[in-house]
């Protein structure tokens, strides 16, 4: 009888202390703060940092906007944290509009059953890939064909003559011609938007010799260049940097502006690293045509023939493994294998970060100014 009683006093007092429940959910993260209730928070929801509880309170009511809802005590201003966050719902539905929760990224039913699709396609997608680099691992005794090897070294001479000896070529004589101008005249964003236009085109170069790629229809192509093109980018600066000539003064001074510092120099230490610790540019080159025909981006997908281009990246990573596989032991292969993916992985949060901050100044119209 005295168990009965305990167990239903536990289970009121978990009712009453709603702030428990926060804590003990092992979504929560303990160096995150709802920045709506100051509960502990789950991360990002709706371009917000937000708890479990504040992200499902502004799914059911934001649509209906806050004309829909009064003021329980008419003050229009109630304190809200994790016990009062219930007592009023305009409140708390005002203080998530406050903070810069957005309701047009809550997503309709038939949305949700679309993206719900596409990721559990990409899920089964990676899972195959995951099988497919096992199924190699077990060829411990397989070499590179002749054929293998002279493919390879056509896209090394490919990257090589089309994209990184132009683009040093076109660095040396942009820093040779800024160098001697005032401060003033080298900080433009055109000069920036120069490089990235200059580096997009040679990439191209680059791209179109590459048999599987120059097949796709042009619709495919122009699709999968530009939505690659900021990563594809990032990942050939570890072949095309120029260490005599680590970002030519004007364009680090205008990254450092729009970014800046710590963004850069981060990314500037992740690119040398990346070198460093690979130090292989057939390796790299070969990377960079994995990563062009990548199609982790699920709207992206509704533009191109995902399984076809998936076969494409498939073989390629096949021959980057085959080829680290000639060179390595095994164990060795599959830690140069891990250190590449954890390396893109990086890379990908900071790039993710860079967008963010573009996305961010656009909205200013930070860069015409710039440009002024």
């Amino acid at each position: 009888m005295d168990c009965m009683i305990i167990k239903k006093r536990t289970k009121s007092s978990g009712i009453i202390d709603l702030s428990n429940t926060d804590r003990k959910c092992s979504t929560y993260r303990k160096d995150l703060i709802c920045t709506v209730c100051g509960a502990p928070a789950i991360g990002f929801n709706f371009a917000v940092i937000t708890c479990m509880c504040c992200k499902a309170f502004f799914r059911r009511n934001a649509l209906f906007g806050l004309p829909t809802l009064q003021c329980r005590y008419s003050t229009e201003n109630c304190v809200i944290n994790p016990k009062s966050r219930r007592d009023c719902s305009y409140c708390r539905l005002k203080k998530c509009f406050d903070v810069g929760m957005k309701k047009e990224l809550i997503l309709s039913e038939d949305l949700k059953r679309i993206k719900r699709e596409k990721i559990l396609a990409n899920r089964q997608m990676t899972l195959n890939t995951i099988q497919s680099i096992d199924s190699l691992c077990i060829r411990k005794k397989l070499q590179m064909k002749e054929t293998e090897r002279t493919y390879l070294t056509n896209i090394y001479n490919a990257f090589e003559e089309y994209c990184r000896l132009p683009l040093i070529t076109f660095e040396t004589n942009e820093y040779n011609l800024l160098c001697h101008q005032p401060i003033k005249t080298r900080i433009k964003f055109q000069h920036y938007f120069q490089y990235y236009e200059k580096s997009e085109s040679l990439l191209m170069e680059f791209f179109i010799r590459l048999p599987e790629f120059k097949q796709l229809p042009n619709d495919q192509q122009i699709a999968l260049s530009k939505h690659n093109a900021r990563f594809v980018m990032r990942i050939s600066l570890i072949e095309t940097l120029n260490d005599q000539l680590p970002f030519w003064p004007a364009i680090n001074l205008v990254l450092q502006t729009i970014f800046g510092k710590t963004l850069v120099e981060k990314t500037n230490i992740l690119i040398h690293q990346f070198k460093d610790q690979i130090g292989d540019s057939r390796c790299i080159r070969l990377l960079l045509a994995i990563m062009l025909f990548s199609t982790s981006n699920t709207s992206f997908t509704d533009y191109i023939d995902t399984l076809h281009v998936y076969k494409i990246q498939e073989k390629y990573i096949e021959l980057l493994w085959l080829y680290l596989k000639q060179q390595y032991d095994e164990l060795k292969a599959c830690q140069t294998m891990s250190i590449i993916v954890r390396h893109c992985l990086r890379m990908q949060t900071m790039g993710h970060a860079a967008d963010l901050k573009r996305e961010e100044l656009q909205k200013q119209n930070f860069f015409l100014s710039i440009c002024d």
